[in-house]
């Protein structure tokens, strides 16, 4: 097996407006603003990235992400993908820890690559479950009352088994009736988990969930309701609440996720792709598995394409059982000729072929 070195690499900006601005606690994406990545090797193969900057959230933008990502991959052209994720990881990786949807949307691509010529897909590298497909929720974003029928009836079609309701960030009786707007939508028997985004304090995650269960409202899980530095809140909330803590931006890497575990201040972590990196995920995966904590998976405002990638971990791990790779709905356009997002359903297959199976519109690949 002979694998072939990086050729060519090509970044480019990668937008699209959605259907409606995505709110959380800490601010807002009104459109996607975010890079792609595309390797060739010596045989003529091209392999995809996406890095998805979410400045709120990850501390980078369109504009800061463009350069690191066309430095990274400039430094990896002539090495396999093999080797060259060696270098990114021990040479570069501290390098651009203020780029990190940089970092990751460039391994995403190596990882694409090395599939590729291979002759696998994504998730039979990253484990052999034979898993197929999974089914994602919807996020509900910090809506008015009011803007919460539209949105149901945009996206009830779909069928998603649940919606996850962005709260914090502003007064308690506007998430309570943002909880109750969607009740009212979906019926007493919608299923729907709560994401704080480090947006309350311990007593008003409390007291909302107090609030709810006085509706019969009991999410399915709550969601880092505290900032990302506060794991002593966290371990009491935990022990105070009924329902699961599941940490998010607690959990960068597999220190994070020890210390997590180790102070019982989550039942769950949600992985991403653009904060920890793939590697680090996959770390983070086996530590969960090992200690019996349920796992989530979601991403910043991605397209098909980084979606995709995190699909691949759910279907080759198995070990995730809940997923939040919706992101892709939210937006106008797409970037694929075809993908587990163009059937406009909450259940997501995994598409065949090597690598991540998608095939990107020529004219991205310029």
């Amino acid at each position: 097996m002979r694998l072939w070195p990086i050729d060519r690499v090509l970044v480019r900006p990668l937008g699209s407006t959605l259907h409606m601005p995505f709110h959380i606690s800490h601010g807002s994406v009104e459109t996607l603003e975010n890079v792609l990545i595309v390797l060739r090797d010596a045989e003529g193969r091209s392999a995809v990235g996406e890095a998805a900057p979410f400045p709120v959230l990850t501390g980078d933008t369109q504009q800061t992400v463009l350069p690191a990502c066309q430095q990274l991959a400039d430094a990896l052209v002539g090495l396999h993908p093999a080797a060259a994720m060696m270098r990114l990881h021990d040479e570069l990786w501290n390098d651009f820890a203020k780029t990190p949807t940089a970092r990751a949307g460039v391994e995403l691509a190596l990882w694409d690559l090395y599939a590729r010529q291979l002759g696998v897909s994504l998730s039979s590298l990253w484990g052999r479950a034979a898993r197929l497909d999974a089914e994602t929720d919807i996020t509900l974003p910090r809506l008015s009352a009011d803007e919460v029928l539209p949105f149901y009836r945009h996206f009830s079609s779909h069928r998603f088994p649940f919606v996850k309701v962005k709260v914090g960030g502003g007064a308690l009786s506007e998430d309570l009736d943002r909880v109750m707007a969607l009740v009212r939508c979906a019926g007493p028997s919608v299923r729907l988990s709560l994401d704080g985004n480090q947006g309350l304090c311990e007593q008003s995650a409390a007291t909302l969930c107090d609030e709810l269960s006085k509706w019969n409202v009991t999410p399915l899980f709550f969601e880092q309701p505290l900032p990302y530095d506060d794991i002593a809140g966290m371990a009491r909330l935990s022990q105070r609440l009924r329902i699961p803590i599941c940490a998010d931006e607690s959990v960068k890497t597999i220190f994070d996720a020890m210390t997590v575990m180790e102070r019982r201040a989550a039942q769950m972590v949600n992985l991403k792709f653009m904060k920890s990196g793939v590697r680090e995920s996959l770390l983070i995966a086996e530590l969960a598995r090992r200690t019996q904590t349920e796992l989530m998976i979601g991403g910043m405002v991605e397209s098909e394409i980084a979606m995709t990638a995190s699909l691949h971990a759910v279907c080759g791990t198995g070990l995730i059982s809940v997923c939040d790779l919706d992101t892709p709905f939210f937006l106008r356009d797409r970037f694929t000729v075809d993908s587990p997002y163009h059937r406009s359903s909450a259940k997501l297959v995994l598409p065949l072929g090597t690598g991540l199976g998608l095939s990107m519109r020529d004219e991205l690949l310029g």
